[in-house]
């Protein structure tokens, strides 16, 4: 009965990890959706290939010291309103969830209509 009860509640706490990094994400994509992708028209597909996103280390080299590598690198290539799409998430909402997001687009989760 015990074990039974044990593998009930490691069940419960390894269903809310999961939920709660599917969160990130989620609010990550939301903060996207809204900022960058309304206002620059940028897909996060595209975004990826455009900043030369590979692998999760190139999303955190990018989003270091308050995503200053990726707003400069934006710049650079002319997205200016995508620069300033992303200093507002970073002013106004966690740079952690956006970072999240593009780990996962990184990896291949690309959600519909993004």
């Amino acid at each position: 009965m015990k074990f039974g009860k044990m593998l009930l509640a490691s069940a419960l706490v390894a269903s809310m990890a999961v939920t709660a990094s599917f969160a990130n994400y989620n609010k990550g994509f939301k903060y996207y959706k809204r900022f960058v992708k309304e206002t620059a028209h940028i897909k996060g597909s595209d975004f990826v290939k455009l900043v030369g996103m590979k692998t999760p280390a190139d999303v955190d080299a990018l989003l270091k010291d308050n995503a200053k590598p990726l707003i400069d690198k934006l710049n650079k290539l002319g997205k200016k309103k995508a620069a300033k799409a992303i200093e507002k998430i970073v002013k106004k909402h966690k740079l952690k969830d956006l970072g999240d997001f593009l780990k996962g687009l990184v990896q291949g989760k690309i959600p519909a209509g993004c």
